[in-house]
């Protein structure tokens, strides 16, 4: 035997003892679901660095991102304490924050360790910015083994596969730089399923007894109740994660309920059932508890008595239904009147809740509403608008195609058309060849994801994972039916060592490949269109092209506008319920439309009077005042009464007023709708040179928006221009801001300098200055001044007015005689004094800043 073992070449062995130690020490499925962990790292760091870390900025997201970022470095300030009533937003009464705190204490707490316990700024800027990218690329592991738990291996890694390389929404906020929550979203819902997914699968057909349960049989009942617990603590993380994380709740407790309907109907045990369902809800209990506020009751949006309702009550309500289904065994009873017992239960409940506890109902409409689009100016909101052709399959076809979640290189073969093609078989699998709880948990689990996406296509970002799953589970099968099973099973029988391996290739070469030829139509059909339109998207990062402008723009509000009086650094508790925070005379708004908010809040620290919580925009049937009415006023005054409505402490609700080029030029008339107004009031179309072409009506134009942004604030008494960033031409609203003022010039006989100016301007809301005098009765009197802007831009503010009773005023906004300290610190400024002139003659004023501030009044007699 000796002798036979020697005669074998030294390679063969070295060779045949690696191959051995690899089958069967390391399974091949982990290198490669590392190796795609690397390539969804690398779409989401590497790609877009150069983006994100430029200038010396790091280019975080718009919204929401910066927001988290505020309360990370306020956290890190007050460490361990969090906000939750944000002071710096929604001027005048602040806002309760719904934000869940975990995001914000992973990111807090990585920059600790990583700074040693005293993280520097740029260090934890460069955490929160690498953040989403990480926690992104690692959603292929739960939806690996959710992939393997439900199907097989082979669908878990072709999951993995489709789900690095998807783009759309699930790529665009886990990037770096998209520092917002959305991906720790995705990626804690799905390793709450993959948990509960294997759970389940853990019970089937086991024989637990409820005297297994009685008796504590440990040896037992260990594994399915460890993995229930950790289906339990990442359910908790999760809400932790996302405060209408609720919803989930009600998803899975969905399944349980049907679940242990047919089990008790085909007389089967639910004992196990009860077990993983009990322990599950229980275990995510502790870790809400502790943030739920009473004074939020049973809101589904923030951390309330709603989330110890869907843990603590659900698990005593499994356990009750545990109990039930063994009682009526027990006792011989008709199996019918188990699920008849359940329906009757919901609805006493409901009814109950909708008499008694009507906090309860109104949060179980809710739930339901997240089926439904939005309507009015919530319509407007990009996220929340139904999905277009377009938002699914793209903007043009492949390999050309961008801006599409589910992009194919035909669209007949999207997964978003493969995937519905993957629930109706699973559906068939279930009813017509067997019922398997996992695959029944994922079904609901898919289809309740992709009704939400009907409504609103932010649910995209979830309904990708379902997607990636849904599809590979078709791929594989198709790879099956061409052979590729029975070829791997063969494989695993047949090498064994690099000469076999050999013989495998050789033998039975036409079948291997067609195989080869279906698994690279898999690769055409499924990865390749995705991957290449995710590496192209992946470039330029998650910052928009004007990002830079309004952090110019707003870091010079920081430092030259009077301070609020509140300590941008502090937490300050939330005020009674039915009171608003009271703030310091000091303190004011700031109005700019709500996409902006949050910018205002984290570079300008300065507080927004609308924020993209969607708060603060007023308007509607009633015409509430807020952004929406202010931008779309008719007149100086309409606008003012607005600002005064809103504001507190005997003056206005607004100080500055911030405008943007996408604002003036691009979607007036969205805040239109948000006030109530149709798009027709704002835009039509015209023959303009034999071609029709969308134009601006006049409606556009005399809006408060137009009069500042377009006309620079000229002719209004109480506004005044104190800071532009540069222009920017080449984004959407730049772009149009020449187009828009020939338009005006041409069609409105105006006379506007057709050029591009400040993309960000900053507006002042002043008493204004009174100058009145003396001059001859029925004269028409003039007053203008040049405006140098700080980016050296050059305008004519005027004014006109008739003389009454021999006397004329004028109120006016910008002093001529500079800036005041303690006050703005403006550096758009008049050129010299006011020229007033009536009849033929001419005269110059000065006015000093303070009787701009003050309301004051400089006599000129014009004789």
């Amino acid at each position: 035997m000796t002798d036979k073992i020697n005669d074998v070449p030294d390679s063969n062995l070295r060779g045949s003892y690696i191959i051995n130690f690899l089958y069967n020490k390391i399974s091949i499925y982990t290198p490669l679901i590392l190796f795609i962990f690397g390539i969804s790292l690398y779409i989401r760091t590497v790609l877009p660095y150069d983006a994100v870390f430029r200038g010396g900025i790091v280019g975080f997201a718009a919204d929401d991102a910066v927001f988290h970022m505020r309360l990370v470095e306020n956290l890190l300030h007050n460490f361990p304490h969090r906000i939750w009533y944000e002071v710096f937003t929604l001027y005048p009464t602040g806002q309760t924050l719904h934000f869940g705190p975990l995001w914000t204490y992973m990111i807090a707490i990585t920059s600790l360790i990583l700074g040693a316990g005293s993280p520097t700024l740029e260090l934890t800027r460069t955490v929160g910015a690498y953040f989403p990218g990480i926690i992104g690329a690692l959603i292929v592991f739960p939806i690996y083994f959710i992939g393997r738990d439900v199907f097989d291996k082979r669908v878990g890694l072709l999951a993995a596969f489709m789900v690095a390389v998807m783009p759309g929404q699930i790529l665009s906020r886990s990037i770096m730089g998209f520092s917002d929550h959305h991906a720790g979203e995705v990626f804690f819902s799905a390793l709450f399923l993959m948990f509960f997914i294997m759970a389940v699968k853990s019970v089937k057909g086991k024989d637990i007894s409820l005297n297994d349960i009685q008796n504590k049989n440990w040896n037992k009942l260990k594994p399915h109740v460890i993995i229930s617990i950790f289906a339990g603590i990442t359910f908790g993380l999760y809400m932790l994660q996302w405060s209408s994380g609720v919803f989930f709740g009600g998803i899975v407790a969905i399944f349980i309920v049907l679940q242990y309907i047919i089990d008790h109907m085909r007389g089967r045990s639910v004992e196990g059932l009860f077990l993983v369902s009990f322990i599950t809800f229980l275990s995510a209990f502790p870790l809400v508890v502790f943030f739920v506020d009473p004074l939020n009751r049973f809101s589904a949006g923030r951390y309330s008595y709603l989330h110890i309702l869907i843990t603590l009550g659900s698990a005593v309500f499994f356990l009750f239904l545990g109990l039930l289904s063994f009682k009526i065994r027990e006792k011989n009873i008709d199996k019918i009147y188990y699920p008849l017992t359940i329906a009757g239960i919901y609805a006493i409940g409901l009814v109950i809740a909708k008499l008694f506890v009507p906090g309860i109902f109104s949060s179980f409409q809710r739930f339901f509403s997240i089926f439904q689009p939005h309507t009015g100016g919530g319509l407007t909101i990009a996220e929340a608008s139904p999905p277009t052709h377009q938002m699914i399959f793209g903007y043009a076809s492949y390999p050309n195609n961008f801006g599409g979640s589910y992009p194919g290189i035909f669209e007949f073969v999207s997964t978003y058309y493969i995937a519905l093609l993957a629930m109706v078989a699973i559906g068939a699998l279930l009813i017509f060849r067997k019922w398997e709880p996992e695959k029944a948990m994922f079904l609901i689990w898919c289809i309740t994801m992709f009704a939400l996406t009907t409504a609103q296509n932010r649910w995209f970002y979830y309904y990708s994972v379902n997607v990636a799953i849904l599809s590979a589970f078709i791929g594989i099968g198709i790879l099956d039916i061409a052979g590729l099973k029975d070829i791997s099973s063969r494989f695993r029988t047949l090498v064994s060592t690099p000469r076999s391996l050999q013989e495998f290739f050789t033998s039975d070469l036409p079948r291997h490949l067609l195989t080869a030829l279906v698994v690279a139509i898999v690769i055409m059909v499924v990865f390749l269109p995705n991957f290449t339109i995710a590496s192209r998207s992946t470039a330029d990062g998650t910052i928009g092209s004007d990002y830079y402008l309004w952090h110019e723009s707003l870091t010079w509000m920081r430092y030259n506008t009077p301070d609020p009086g509140l300590d941008f650094d502090a937490i300050y508790d939330r005020p009674p319920a039915g009171e608003t925070f009271q703030y310091p005379d000091t303190a004011y708004g700031v109005m700019s439309w709500w996409d902006y908010g949050h910018v205002i809040t984290y570079f300008g620290h300065r507080i927004p009077n609308a924020n993209p919580f969607q708060a603060g925009i007023g308007g509607g049937t009633n015409h509430a005042p807020g952004a929406s009415t202010f931008f779309t006023a008719q007149s100086e005054e309409a606008a003012g009464e607005v600002l005064w409505n809103l504001g507190v402490n005997n003056k206005s609700g607004s100080r500055y007023i911030i405008s943007n080029a996408y604002m003036a030029y691009a979607i007036l008339d969205v805040m239109g709708i948000w006030d109530g107004h149709d798009w027709t009031d704002y835009r039509t179309w015209a023959v303009i040179s034999g071609q029709e072409q969308p134009i601006f009506k006049q409606y556009w134009y005399t809006s408060m928006e137009g009069r500042l942004h377009i006309f620079d604030g000229d002719a209004l008494k109480h506004y005044r221009l104190v800071h532009e960033s540069q222009a920017n031409p080449y984004v959407r609203g730049g772009n149009e801001e020449k187009r828009c003022k020939a338009l005006y010039n041409m069609l409105y006989n105006g006379n506007l300098q057709v050029e591009d100016t400040g993309y960000v301007k900053i507006f002042e809301f002043v008493n204004g200055a009174t100058i009145s005098g003396k001059a001859p009765d029925g004269a028409t009197v003039k007053i203008s001044n040049s405006i140098m802007t700080n980016q050296g831009r050059l305008f004519t503010y005027r004014q006109t007015a008739t003389v009454e009773n021999g006397t004329y005023s004028f109120v006016v906004p910008y002093s001529t005689l500079g800036p005041i300290p303690d006050e703005t610190n403006f550096d758009t400024r008049p050129t010299g004094p006011y020229t007033i002139t009536a009849v033929d003659v001419s005269k110059t004023v000065d006015v000093a800043e303070q009787d701009v501030l003050d309301g004051g009044t400089v006599t000129l007699d014009i004789a």
